[in-house]
């Protein structure tokens, strides 16, 4: 099993950071390039749908703390190189400022682990990078 673990800071309170973050349903509109997110379902067990090149990822909420600003999801179907995917999104309170801690765990299927590794880095660090220029206005 393999890990990866983005961490970062906004400089945001995070009742201003957890709507945008916790957003599941609307990443589409924090990552630059990605088509609007194609939702079913709501709450714990919605899926999303992520036009991605090569196909469609398909992810599903499995668990959402909105009292410790943390949520979990899994891959169940798509183009990445991933597999038994599940990923947590923590953010953590500091006043002014909110951490975030985005952790995947996942067995690399099809490329290099290294690659893989590289590859989900990417998605966290992007979304990120995505979430700081939204909060910035």
């Amino acid at each position: 099993m393999t890990t990866v673990t983005v961490t970062d800071t906004f400089d945001h309170p995070v009742d201003q950071v957890w709507p945008v973050v916790a957003d599941f349903g609307g990443i589409h509109k924090y990552m630059r390039g990605m088509p609007e997110t194609e939702v079913k379902g709501s709450g714990i067990g919605q899926d999303r749908f992520l036009g991605m090149p090569g196909g469609t990822v398909v992810e599903r909420l499995t668990w959402l703390d909105n009292d410790n600003h943390a949520f979990s999801y899994t891959i169940l179907d798509g183009p990445l190189p991933f597999d038994r995917y599940v990923a947590t999104v923590k953010l953590t309170d500091n006043g002014a400022t909110t951490g975030i801690e985005w952790q995947g765990n996942f067995e690399v299927n099809g490329v290099p682990e290294e690659e893989g590794v590289a590859m989900a880095n990417g998605i966290y660090s992007g979304a990120i990078k995505g979430f700081k220029k939204f909060l910035a206005g």
